[in-house]
């Protein structure tokens, strides 16, 4: 033991250079070390601890503040020699994957250990079960870095009150709960996101129950709520459950949780009405009084009934989430009235109605305003104007017809997220360039009548689509400052129009950008290529024209790309297919675009939609196989939370009509090259997309036969090649098209019968017409077997073995002068090999001569003497008895 001059207590010289060796091993974030000099007492080193009476280093906290100056480096086994340590954080540091040292372990009087966050991985040393004295362990947020495959090492930690293992890869480890169940001291226990996949329903002896906080939530159990979760329900103050697939009913016996103030069952599978013993005391002498209940959160389940019964014992609330489940009923101002401590209310997605006076001042002042899909209309909900405090509201899919008051635009400058879109509201839209807090707002789909109004360069999603927005959109370079947050831009379906202006050079965070279905003209700006995020790209139905700009190419994230209904000109297809190698839908119809369509389309494996159609493309079809058109899985989700990117859907050209695809986009894979100078052959590559549900070559200039492996394309809905020169029999495996409702093949040269299926002969004769060598039904055309149709072109080495077509006998697998030369040659071959020898060879012949002799003999004798018998047989027959 050391003293001052002042006689304070100065800490170990071993231990002052213990924590020397151990700032040796980190190479960043030294500024952290700045006040440890050799000099100075290592009590007063920033970060250290020690005790006042024997000097010795008691705690050490070198936890990282600051995300930018995190230390890295490795954990000196210098440790050792701070005996007396009873706390040590080494949290929200970059430990570079390395493993948690085995040495820890050893540190036997720790009572604190924090390693969350620190970038360690590989499994949890076993040796942590020595730390008898450890009262917190936390270990989380290393990103399933760190594994065990059980948790027997806790056995030893006695005294434990506090396991964060959130994060930590427990998917082997079966028995956790009977070990967790051991540890009668813990008061908290998270294991969030562990990939536990087994929630056993029973304990034979429950132990924890000191336990006050538990959060299980986003695992995969799969199962009921437990039994055991109620006997240690006396305690429990916080339980979250929430995205762990449970299923069932909410049990009743969450009555007896009578300290509960908090619980998430979110997000899970949970069926059945809201239990009404939930927010009451069951025991007898307390029953209907309001229990400690405070937040509730049942959202996105599968729950039903009736929410007015249970609104009656949750009026002692501050938070009610029940968005997104199928519960029912009339809310009036009488089941709310007692609900004066509320500050979240979120009923959106149910069936419900909230039927309140214009007059109605509600008791409570709400923080966030959740009743998207709640029937308000058709009046504007005059009761907000009372709420002065919300940051969040959202009055979507509300039935609400009338016009925006002045006093809603002005109540709250704390407003974050404002969602008024799908109702049909209208009224003067205000500036939002001084709303700094404002980072959503949508007004989409609505009918405000207004110019572009301006915003401030803190919002992260706009949403004003289908409304009536008119005049330029040059001021939106307001938003796209140096400092911007914009990820969601979405101005579609209004009246804008002038140029799109070239502002983008900070607009790395947009993620979605949709300009489509407006007026605006002009070239498309050079500074898009600055959208190095950008996956979503919409300014189809515009009149922009000029050559789209090769910075493009630098929009290489780009998942969605629509150009289409444009006067945009000249070779864009090889720009797109060298450089935008993770599109799923391209959309270029009705442009001017000219070239060959490359063979490195075939690069391009995610497509999923594909459309060239009117355009002025020439040249071959290239053989590609795009993978995303030769399965049948599900689009992979471009969703922007929570709005999804492409909502208006995409429409295809069968026969002369435009189908549109929306709600099941996801689902949809189509290919559309209609109405170009297409020449040459239909690739029988086509036929391995057996994804599409839509395929149109219509209006080209293509030859040859139908790919005779068409059928195999069962998903196929609608199928276009009318108006090219295609010529031969259809396929036979037409007929397997079973799904196809939409079939356009007229206006070519082809022959034959049309093949039989209840699909094919429900379809019109306009279907087939301007074929005039193809027959049957439902043509007016009988096909006769006598009558040959010839077309120099076809034969089955395009391998249709399954051709039924009436086809002449010299276009059945095999050429007429071929045939007959083999039949000669095997004829005389066959006719020399026996008359030949017999000429050559007189032994031979006679013997051969005696044979047919001999043979003749017996066949006359076998002969006569068998037609007697049958005569006499005849004759006894014919003789009457006596």
């Amino acid at each position: 033991m050391e003293f001052s001059l002042s006689g304070a207590i100065r800490c170990m010289d071993s231990e002052r250079d213990a924590l020397l060796t151990f700032k040796g091993g980190f190479r960043s974030g030294l500024d952290r070390f700045s006040s440890w000099k050799a000099e100075e007492d290592c009590c007063k080193w920033r970060g250290v601890g020690c005790d006042n009476v024997t000097g010795h280093v008691t705690k050490l906290d070198l936890h990282s503040p600051d995300p930018s100056d995190k230390l890295q480096g490795e954990i000196s086994q210098s440790l050792l020699h701070l005996p007396n340590v009873r706390y040590l954080d080494l949290s929200q540091n970059n430990f570079n994957n390395i493993p948690i040292p085995e040495f820890i372990g050893s540190l036997q009087y720790i009572e604190y250990l924090n390693l969350s966050n620190a970038n360690f991985r590989g499994p949890i040393p076993s040796s942590l079960g020595n730390l008898s004295h450890l009262e917190y362990l936390d270990l989380s947020g290393n990103g399933f870095s760190l594994k065990a495959k059980n948790l027997n090492w806790v056995y030893g930690l006695s005294f434990l009150k506090v396991l964060d293992l959130s994060g930590v890869d427990l998917s082997s480890a079966e028995d956790w709960l009977d070990a967790i169940n051991m540890l009668s001291s813990l008061v908290e226990l998270h294991l969030f996101y562990c990939k536990l996949h087994k929630l056993p329903q029973y304990l034979h002896h429950v132990n924890f129950t000191s336990l006050k906080i538990l959060d299980l939530s986003d695992n995969n159990f799969n199962s009921p709520i437990p039994d055991w979760l109620f006997e240690i329900g006396h305690s429990v103050v916080y339980l979250n459950l929430s995205i762990c697939q449970l299923q069932g009913l909410i049990p009743d016996a969450f009555g007896n949780m009578t300290s509960l103030t908090y619980l998430d069952l979110s997000k899970n599978n949970l069926k059945g009405p809201i239990p009404l013993t939930l927010g009451l005391f069951q025991k007898e002498i307390q029953l209907n009084k309001s229990s400690s209940l405070r937040e509730l959160y049942l959202s996105d389940n599968q729950l039903n009934g009736s929410l007015e019964q249970s609104l009656v014992q949750l009026s002692q609330l501050v938070a009610l989430n029940v968005a997104r489940n199928y519960l029912e009923g009339n809310i009036t101002e009488a089941h709310l009235k007692n609900f004066s401590s509320l500050r979240l209310l979120d009923l959106s997605s149910n069936q419900l109605v909230l039927n309140v006076s214009s007059s109605w001042i509600p008791p409570f002042q709400l923080e966030t305003i959740g009743l998207g899909s709640c029937l308000l209309g058709p009046k504007f909900p005059q009761w907000l104007r009372s709420q002065n405090n919300y940051s969040s509201i959202n009055i979507s899919y509300a039935s609400i017809v009338d016009v925006v008051p002045d006093w809603f635009w002005n109540l709250s400058s704390r407003v974050k997220h404002m969602d008024l879109s799908f109702n049909e509201l209208k009224g003067n839209v205000p500036d939002f360039s001084s709303q700094l807090q404002l980072s959503l707002l949508d007004l989409s789909h609505n009918y405000f009548r207004s110019r572009l109004p301006r915003f401030s360069v803190s919002l992260r999603i706009l949403a004003l689509a289908e409304n009536s927005f008119f005049g330029s959109i040059s001021h939106l370079c307001g938003i796209l400052s140096v400092d911007n947050s914009i990820g969601y831009l979405d101005l579609s379906s209004n009246n804008l129009s002038g140029k799109i202006p070239d502002c983008w050079e900070y607009g790395q965070n947009l993620v979605i950008l949709n300009l489509a279905n407006n007026n605006l003209s002009g070239q498309i700006p050079n500074s898009i290529c600055h959208l190095i995020n950008l996956k979503t790209l919409r300014l189809d139905n515009n009149s922009l024209s000029g050559e789209v700009t090769s910075s493009l190419k630098n929009c290489f994230a780009l998942r969605v790309l629509g150009l289409a209904h444009n006067k945009l000109s000249g070779n864009v297809l090889e720009l797109i297919s060298e450089n935008l190698q993770y599109l799923m839908i391209l959309e270029l119809r009705y442009n001017t675009f000219s070239g060959h369509i490359p063979l490195q389309m075939c690069r391009l494996k995610n497509l999923k939609i594909l459309d060239l159609a009117s355009n002025n493309l020439s040249g071959t079809i290239p053989r590609c196989v795009f993978d995303g058109m030769t399965s049948f899985e599900e689009t992979l989700s471009l969703v922007y939370y929570p709005y999804t990117t492409y909502s208006e859907g995409i429409k295809l050209t069968v026969k002369s009509k435009e189908l549109v695809y929306s709600t099941i986009l996801r689902l949809v894979k189509l290919l559309d090259l209609s109405s170009n100078n297409l020449s040459g052959e239909i690739p029988t590559e086509v036929t391995s997309l057996v994804g599409l549900q839509g395929l149109n070559l219509s209006r080209n200039h293509l030859v040859g036969p139908i790919p005779p492996n068409t059928g195999k394309m069962e998903s196929l809905e609608a199928l276009d090649l009318s108006r090219n020169h295609l010529s031969c029999t259809m396929p036979a495996s037409m007929s397997s098209l079973t799904f196809l409702s939409h079939l356009d093949v007229s206006h070519n040269n082809l022959s034959g019968e049309i093949p039989h299926s209840t699909q094919l002969q429900a379809l019109n004769y306009s279907s087939f017409m301007g074929n005039p060598q193809l027959c049957g039904f439902p043509l007016s055309k009988i096909c006769s077997r006598d009558e040959l149709f010839e077309d120099s072109h076809c034969s089955n080495e395009m391998g249709d073995e399954e051709n039924h077509g009436i086809q002449k006998e010299g276009h059945d697998g095999f050429k007429i002068p071929s045939f007959y030369l083999s039949s000669g040659l095997g004829f005389i071959t066959g006719f020399w090999g026996l008359w030949g020898s017999l000429i050559l060879n007189r032994s031979w012949r006679h013997s051969y001569f005696r044979f047919l002799g001999n043979m003749s003999d017996k066949i006359y004798v076998t002969v006569v003497v068998g037609a007697a018998k049958l005569q006499r047989k005849f004759q006894r027959q014919q003789t009457p008895p006596k």
